[in-house]
Protein backbone atom coordinates (compact mmCIF):
# COMPACT_ATOMS: atom_id res chain seq x y z
CA UNK A 1 0.00 0.00 0.00
CA UNK A 2 1.29 3.43 -0.94
CA UNK A 3 1.41 6.02 1.85
CA UNK A 4 2.59 9.01 -0.17
CA UNK A 5 -0.52 11.11 0.48
CA UNK A 6 -0.34 10.47 4.22
CA UNK A 7 3.40 11.14 4.27
CA UNK A 8 2.96 14.49 2.53
CA UNK A 9 0.26 15.40 5.05
CA UNK A 10 2.56 14.43 7.92
CA UNK A 11 5.41 16.51 6.47
CA UNK A 12 3.09 19.49 6.16
CA UNK A 13 1.89 19.06 9.74
CA UNK A 14 5.47 18.77 10.97
CA UNK A 15 6.39 22.02 9.26
CA UNK A 16 3.38 23.78 10.75
CA UNK A 17 3.68 22.34 14.26
CA UNK A 18 7.44 22.12 14.78
CA UNK A 19 9.27 24.25 12.24
CA UNK A 20 6.96 27.27 11.89
CA UNK A 21 7.15 28.23 15.58
CA UNK A 22 10.95 28.03 15.44
CA UNK A 23 11.29 30.31 12.41
CA UNK A 24 12.82 33.65 13.25
CA UNK A 25 10.04 36.16 12.58
CA UNK A 26 12.63 38.81 11.77
CA UNK A 27 13.76 36.75 8.75
CA UNK A 28 11.40 37.88 5.98
CA UNK A 29 12.59 35.27 3.48
CA UNK A 30 12.00 32.39 5.90
CA UNK A 31 8.60 33.82 6.82
CA UNK A 32 7.71 34.06 3.14
CA UNK A 33 9.03 30.66 2.06
CA UNK A 34 7.62 28.44 4.81
CA UNK A 35 3.95 29.03 3.87
CA UNK A 36 4.81 28.47 0.20
CA UNK A 37 6.37 25.09 1.00
CA UNK A 38 3.45 24.14 3.26
CA UNK A 39 0.94 25.11 0.57
CA UNK A 40 2.84 23.20 -2.11
CA UNK A 41 2.96 20.07 0.03
CA UNK A 42 -0.83 20.29 0.43
CA UNK A 43 -1.25 20.84 -3.31
CA UNK A 44 0.97 17.85 -4.07
CA UNK A 45 -0.91 15.76 -1.48
CA UNK A 46 -4.16 16.41 -3.35
CA UNK A 47 -2.67 15.78 -6.80
CA UNK A 48 -0.09 13.02 -6.33
CA UNK A 49 -2.33 10.20 -7.54
CA UNK A 50 -3.45 12.24 -10.57
CA UNK A 51 0.01 13.02 -11.97
CA UNK A 52 0.01 9.98 -14.26
CA UNK A 53 -3.41 10.94 -15.65
CA UNK A 54 -2.18 14.49 -16.11
CA UNK A 55 0.89 13.28 -18.01
CA UNK A 56 -1.24 11.13 -20.31
CA UNK A 57 -3.67 14.03 -20.92
CA UNK A 58 -0.86 16.48 -21.67
CA UNK A 59 0.81 14.06 -24.06
CA UNK A 60 -2.54 13.71 -25.82
CA UNK A 61 -2.74 17.49 -26.21
CA UNK A 62 0.81 17.68 -27.58
CA UNK A 63 -0.05 14.86 -29.99
CA UNK A 64 -3.13 16.76 -31.15
CA UNK A 65 -1.03 19.89 -31.75
CA UNK A 66 1.71 17.98 -33.55
CA UNK A 67 -0.77 16.08 -35.74
CA UNK A 68 -2.54 19.32 -36.66
CA UNK A 69 0.76 20.93 -37.51
CA UNK A 70 1.79 17.96 -39.63
CA UNK A 71 -1.52 18.13 -41.53
CA UNK A 72 -0.84 21.79 -42.33
CA UNK A 73 2.67 21.16 -43.68
CA UNK A 74 3.49 19.80 -47.10
CA UNK A 75 5.51 16.57 -46.73
CA UNK A 76 8.58 18.16 -48.27
CA UNK A 77 8.18 21.51 -46.50
CA UNK A 78 10.91 20.98 -43.95
CA UNK A 79 13.43 18.44 -42.80
CA UNK A 80 11.71 18.47 -39.41
CA UNK A 81 8.50 17.11 -40.97
CA UNK A 82 9.90 13.58 -41.01
CA UNK A 83 11.07 13.93 -37.42
CA UNK A 84 7.64 15.26 -36.44
CA UNK A 85 5.88 12.27 -38.03
CA UNK A 86 8.19 9.82 -36.22
CA UNK A 87 7.70 11.65 -32.89
CA UNK A 88 3.92 11.52 -33.37
CA UNK A 89 3.97 7.76 -34.02
CA UNK A 90 6.19 7.08 -31.02
CA UNK A 91 4.24 9.44 -28.77
CA UNK A 92 0.93 7.87 -29.80
CA UNK A 93 2.29 4.39 -29.08
CA UNK A 94 3.50 5.53 -25.66
CA UNK A 95 0.19 7.19 -24.82
CA UNK A 96 -1.87 4.17 -25.87
CA UNK A 97 0.22 1.66 -23.93
CA UNK A 98 -1.03 0.94 -20.43
CA UNK A 99 2.52 0.09 -19.36
CA UNK A 100 4.00 3.50 -20.21
CA UNK A 101 5.28 5.12 -17.04
CA UNK A 102 4.65 8.68 -15.94
CA UNK A 103 8.19 9.87 -16.66
CA UNK A 104 8.07 8.39 -20.15
CA UNK A 105 4.75 10.12 -20.86
CA UNK A 106 6.27 13.42 -19.72
CA UNK A 107 9.38 12.85 -21.84
CA UNK A 108 7.28 12.20 -24.96
CA UNK A 109 5.24 15.34 -24.29
CA UNK A 110 8.43 17.36 -23.94
CA UNK A 111 9.89 15.81 -27.09
CA UNK A 112 6.76 16.58 -29.11
CA UNK A 113 6.63 20.16 -27.83
CA UNK A 114 10.30 20.64 -28.75
CA UNK A 115 9.77 19.20 -32.23
CA UNK A 116 6.76 21.46 -32.82
CA UNK A 117 8.90 24.40 -31.74
CA UNK A 118 11.70 23.31 -34.10
CA UNK A 119 9.29 23.16 -37.03
CA UNK A 120 7.92 26.61 -36.22
CA UNK A 121 11.45 28.03 -36.13
CA UNK A 122 12.53 26.40 -39.38
CA UNK A 123 13.68 29.30 -41.55
CA UNK A 124 13.35 27.24 -44.72
CA UNK A 125 9.59 27.74 -44.41
CA UNK A 126 8.19 30.94 -45.89
CA UNK A 127 7.57 33.62 -43.24
CA UNK A 128 3.81 33.74 -43.90
CA UNK A 129 3.59 29.95 -43.49
CA UNK A 130 5.58 30.00 -40.23
CA UNK A 131 3.39 32.80 -38.86
CA UNK A 132 0.19 30.98 -39.83
CA UNK A 133 1.44 27.75 -38.27
CA UNK A 134 2.52 29.60 -35.13
CA UNK A 135 -0.91 31.20 -34.80
CA UNK A 136 -2.54 27.80 -35.23
CA UNK A 137 -0.37 26.24 -32.52
CA UNK A 138 -1.15 29.10 -30.12
CA UNK A 139 -4.88 28.76 -30.79
CA UNK A 140 -4.79 24.98 -30.46
CA UNK A 141 -3.00 25.31 -27.11
CA UNK A 142 -6.16 26.63 -25.42
CA UNK A 143 -7.39 23.27 -24.03
CA UNK A 144 -3.96 22.53 -22.56
CA UNK A 145 -3.71 25.99 -21.02
CA UNK A 146 -7.24 25.75 -19.64
CA UNK A 147 -6.37 22.41 -18.06
CA UNK A 148 -3.18 23.80 -16.54
CA UNK A 149 -5.11 26.75 -15.11
CA UNK A 150 -7.52 24.28 -13.48
CA UNK A 151 -4.67 22.08 -12.24
CA UNK A 152 -2.96 25.00 -10.50
CA UNK A 153 -6.16 26.73 -9.36
CA UNK A 154 -5.57 25.89 -5.67
CA UNK A 155 -2.71 28.41 -5.65
CA UNK A 156 -5.20 31.24 -6.06
CA UNK A 157 -3.87 32.93 -9.18
CA UNK A 158 -7.26 32.87 -10.87
CA UNK A 159 -9.53 35.86 -10.34
CA UNK A 160 -12.63 33.70 -10.83
CA UNK A 161 -11.98 30.03 -10.09
CA UNK A 162 -15.66 29.32 -10.60
CA UNK A 163 -15.22 29.77 -14.34
CA UNK A 164 -12.65 26.98 -14.53
CA UNK A 165 -13.59 23.42 -15.36
CA UNK A 166 -12.80 20.71 -12.83
CA UNK A 167 -9.68 18.67 -13.56
CA UNK A 168 -11.99 15.64 -13.51
CA UNK A 169 -13.63 16.95 -16.67
CA UNK A 170 -10.26 16.81 -18.44
CA UNK A 171 -8.91 13.59 -17.01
Amino acid sequence: MDHSRNTLGALRKSLLDAVAPAVDQSDPLACEQLPLVVDYLEFLRTRIYRIHERSRFELGEYLRMAEGLLMRLSPSATAATGTLAKQIDAGRTARESASTGTNELMQWGTALAATVSTVLQDESLPDDARHALSRWVVESSRPLLDFQRSWYAPFGFEADRGRLRSIDEYL
